[in-house]
């Protein structure tokens, strides 16, 4: 690219500027020739017409002195091939410019009585090194001006193959995959940068593109997986189910507290399948329970209180009274979103950690709003800006679905999940607009 690119550019302009500079030397020395031969005639010319007017005899000594003095050479003759016109004369001595005039004196001549004329000669290499100056001045001037602007224009040419070649390497990454932008300077504003900012663009745009590919592939797969996932435990707690209810029917009158803590963590289990149910419904309307807030709290803290006193954290639900009897529409998933969260916030804080939730109703906006804090040392910073995409997850055991379920869900009731560091603390709010509070449409 970088030869084709300087031979396309350098090439035209060279040969462009030598051929002008060949055509003005041409030119130039056909103009000298014609000068030098015009000037070499009147000179000629003046000194004859000197000679002839003079006073002075036009002997042999002294037209030597005058033709020594006017680079010339004059002498008196009885026959010339004309007159009163430049033309070449054959001497023995070699060829010479010619002017010849007739003489109407006829004092001290050497060849009285005949018609005489006064011959200058005048050596034709005088002639030829002017002309030839004519010559080489503008050849030179040419070819040093050629130099000088094929050096500048080398150089510009350097330096936009350069951007060049970094607009061809973008490119190329583009094609292989890869979708990294160019820096543009700000104040370039020639077409290599319009062309540079487009394919930015379109970088960007692919991108984009391949991200939300790669993320309706992810919730495809999710999809499936949750699906089947969701069947084949459920088929197996079913079993489990049953043979716990068995052992409580042989025992009605004193039941092992460990069967009633196995149906517990059970149907902790059955909520855990509804979330994967939630998302291989893909927006099918699920059978909700209207609960109030109370009662989701009860729900709540029946299912993490046994984790919580078994790694000694402190677990705490914080609600105003008066805010109790709300009524939640989506009931059965609001308690699975929220024991989602306090379930992660658990494993954050670790032993002898401290996890809160509070609820806060908003009538101004209609949105329940539920916060869940740890104080655990936060996520990790690899993964904080996409703990909310599939399969994104620190935990070694972890295959990441839970939160993104959990947003999946705020989302389908209106709301939101957004999480961020507070005082040494990580806090996850959980925003819905419940049907119960929907206007009809």
């Amino acid at each position: 690219m970088n030869s084709s690119l300087r031979s396309q550019f350098l090439i035209p302009i060279v040969a462009m500027l030598l051929l002008i500079c060949s055509a003005v030397t041409l030119i130039s020395w056909k103009i000298a020739s014609r000068t030098t031969l015009a000037a070499t005639e009147e000179r000629l010319r003046n000194v004859l017409k000197l000679c002839s007017v003079s006073r002075f005899p036009l002997t042999e000594p002294v037209l030597n002195q005058i033709g020594d003095f006017s680079r010339c050479k004059i002498k008196v003759v009885s026959q010339v091939a004309t007159i009163n016109t430049l033309f070449t004369s054959e001497e023995m001595a070699g060829t010479f410019d010619a002017y010849a005039i007739r003489l109407e004196r006829d004092d001290n001549l050497a060849t009285a009585g005949s018609p005489s004329y006064l011959l200058a000669l005048s050596d034709p290499k005088d002639r030829f090194a002017l002309s030839s100056q004519a010559f080489w001045l503008p050849m030179a001037t040419g070819i040093l001006s050629t130099l000088a602007f094929c050096a500048m224009a080398l150089g510009i040419a350097n330096r936009m193959v350069r951007r060049l070649e970094k607009l061809e390497s973008q490119v190329n990454r583009i094609a292989s995959g890869h979708y990294e932008t160019v820096p543009v300077e700000p104040r370039a504003q020639d077409s290599i940068a319009s062309l540079t900012r487009s394919v930015n663009t379109m970088s960007q745009q692919l991108e984009q593109a391949k991200e939300e590919i790669a993320t309706s592939e992810r919730s495809r797969l999710i999809h499936m997986l949750a699906n089947g996932m969701a069947h084949q435990l459920r088929n197996s707690l079913a079993g489990a189910v049953l043979l716990l209810q068995t052992l409580l029917r042989r025992n009605p009158d004193s039941p092992p507290q460990e069967i009633q803590f196995a149906l517990q963590q059970i149907q902790l289990a059955e909520e855990s399948i509804r979330r994967l149910l939630t998302i291989s419904r893909h927006g099918q309307a699920a059978q909700e329970q209207v609960l109030s807030v109370e009662e989701i709290h009860n729900q709540l803290d029946c299912f993490t209180r046994p984790s919580s006193e078994h790694h000694q954290i402190h677990w705490h639900i914080e609600c105003q009274n008066a805010d109790r009897t709300h009524q939640i529409a989506a009931g059965n998933s609001v308690v699975s979103a929220l024991l989602n969260l306090v379930l992660n916030a658990m494993d954050a804080a670790g032993a002898q950690g401290s996890v809160e939730c509070r609820y806060a109703w908003d009538p101004n906006s209609g949105f329940h709003r539920w916060i869940v804090r740890d104080n655990g040392p936060g996520p990790n910073p690899e993964i904080s800006t996409k703990m909310f995409e599939p399969f994104v997850t620190s935990k070694p055991e972890g295959i990441g679905l839970g939160l993104p379920t959990t947003a999946l869900l705020a989302k389908e009731l209106g709301g939101s999940l957004n999480w961020h560091r507070q005082d040494d603390w990580t806090v996850f709010e959980l925003t819905i607009r419940d049907s119960c509070q929907r206007e009809p449409p």
